[in-house]
């Protein structure tokens, strides 16, 4: 999806499937959250100078909309982190978790804005922490990670 105004955009994020594998605590390690069921890739045009920025809300709906983002602290799972290489901080600011979203302004006004960023999201459905299933792939184009493209 690209985007060329300034704007709100949510982004639902689901498990994959229902509780099939539950173990004694109710819980299934084989599960994992889908964002925007299976488009992963974001992709957004220049705002404006005068513009404000993109507004990107994850929302947990569906068979995940009981649990909630981990805190953004959390050191091994936290709610949403940059991989391998972070943006600046020109780039994304204000990044907030509200129990079922997390949210993140794009300020993408300018060449020097420009880039492509894969990042992981972890939540907590009934106790058990699920995240975004993460590949190895050489180069952006054939990676399935979720990811923010600047153009």
């Amino acid at each position: 999806m690209q985007s060329r105004e300034a704007k709100q955009i949510v982004i639902d994020v689901e498990l994959h499937h229902d509780y099939k594998h539950p173990d004694a605590k109710g819980h299934d390690d084989l599960n994992m959250l889908v964002i925007n069921q299976g488009k992963h890739h974001h992709s957004f045009a220049k705002c404006g100078t005068n513009d404000g920025p993109h507004t990107i809300t994850w929302r947990l709906t569906g068979n995940a909309s009981e649990g909630e983002f981990c805190g953004l602290d959390e050191k091994d799972n936290p709610g949403f982190c940059w991989l391998i290489r972070q943006p600046n901080g020109k780039v994304f600011q204000k990044l907030r978790v509200n129990d079922k979203t997390i949210s993140i302004e794009n300020h993408h006004h300018h060449q020097d804005t420009e880039g492509h960023w894969h990042y992981q999201l972890f939540a907590r459905v009934n106790g058990q922490v699920y995240g975004v299933p993460l590949t190895f792939a050489c180069g952006f184009a054939m990676s399935t990670n979720p990811s923010i493209k600047n153009t």
